[in-house]
């Protein structure tokens, strides 16, 4: 009765965000509109349906879903969620020079060379993130400095995934600790640094402790679906430094590993629980399925308990 209680919270609570989602996005077109080249602009916010929202935004959606719940000002949890898109198409704009991609949410149209182009984007979004910061900080520079600080946390662990700089494969020990640390944990927890700091909310507190154990789950989930474009790109790759370090059957093995990946994805899961946020076991083994699928992971679904 519990868990059906929980559901059906957890889904009231991720439409209400998808509704606020639907806000910020519009703020963000309204701001952009006192540049001179605004007509340049792309946004590609789509007017998609609350499912389709789910597959592509859920973190997000989660996220907001965690202001809602902490109950902050309407008017704050908007400044959040548009800080959170910032940071993401800060984070898409940077990939999208490592991997040479096109992904992201805001374009500039006319700026044909995608290294430029992307440069731009970054220093047009970091220049948005830290008026938006300082609005809803009132003022206070510490709260910028925290996410820069943050962000170069996150920049350091992506520079150690060249695996040309290594004498010897990096354990996995090192690669928790040292890449996985900002890429997955630090780089999910970065959106709630913010109004964790403003706020001086226990709960945040914990959300953000949660947060962090989901993304280091999922960046080792990651690795597992990327193992061999990581090898063709020369990038240290997690499940890469366990087949070559720990001497069992490599099947035994990648079985053992995604049922790590699976609890610690729930301990994080059970850290929002704890704080009274309404996700119980059983909805974080849907959520987990479903990033099971979009990952390629359909065969391996099965473990999941």
């Amino acid at each position: 009765m519990k868990n059906i209680k929980n559901n059906l919270k957890l889904s009231n609570l991720l439409l209400k965000s998808f509704n606020l989602l639907k806000k910020i996005q519009k703020e963000i077109q309204k701001d952009f509109q006192t540049f001179k080249f605004k007509d340049e602009i792309e946004f590609k916010f789509e007017s998609e349906s609350f499912k389709d929202s789910l597959k592509k935004n859920f973190f997000t959606l989660l996220m907001l879903s965690t202001f809602i719940e902490a109950e902050i000002k309407k008017e704050r949890m908007i400044s959040y969620g548009k800080i959170i898109i910032y940071l993401r198409q800060i984070v898409t704009s940077t990939d999208n020079v490592i991997d040479n991609e096109k992904k992201g949410l805001i374009f500039i149209k006319s700026l044909k060379n995608d290294v430029v182009k992307n440069t731009f984007i970054t220093l047009f979004c970091q220049d948005a993130l830290t008026k938006e910061t300082l609005k809803v900080s009132e003022g206070d520079s510490l709260a910028s400095i925290k996410i820069l600080e943050k962000i170069y946390s996150i920049a350091i662990s992506e520079s150690l995934r060249d695996i040309s700089q290594y004498k010897e494969y990096p354990t996995s020990d090192y690669i928790l600790k040292n890449i996985h640390n900002g890429i997955g944990g630090e780089l999910l927890e970065i959106s709630l640094e913010i109004p964790k700091y403003i706020e001086e909310d226990s709960k945040m507190n914990s959300y953000s402790k949660g947060l962090y154990e989901i993304g280091m789950a999922l960046q080792a989930l990651d690795d597992f679906f990327d193992i061999d474009e990581d090898e063709e790109q020369g990038k240290v790759n997690l499940l890469a430094s366990k087949i070559l370090y720990e001497k069992q059957e490599t099947e035994a093995l990648k079985l053992a590993y995604l049922n790590e990946v699976i609890e610690n994805a729930y301990t994080g899961f059970k850290k929002l629980e704890d704080t009274g946020f309404p996700i119980s076991k059983g909805g974080a083994k849907k959520i987990m399925k479903k990033l099971f699928e979009l990952r390629g992971l359909k065969d391996y679904i099965d473990i999941l308990k």
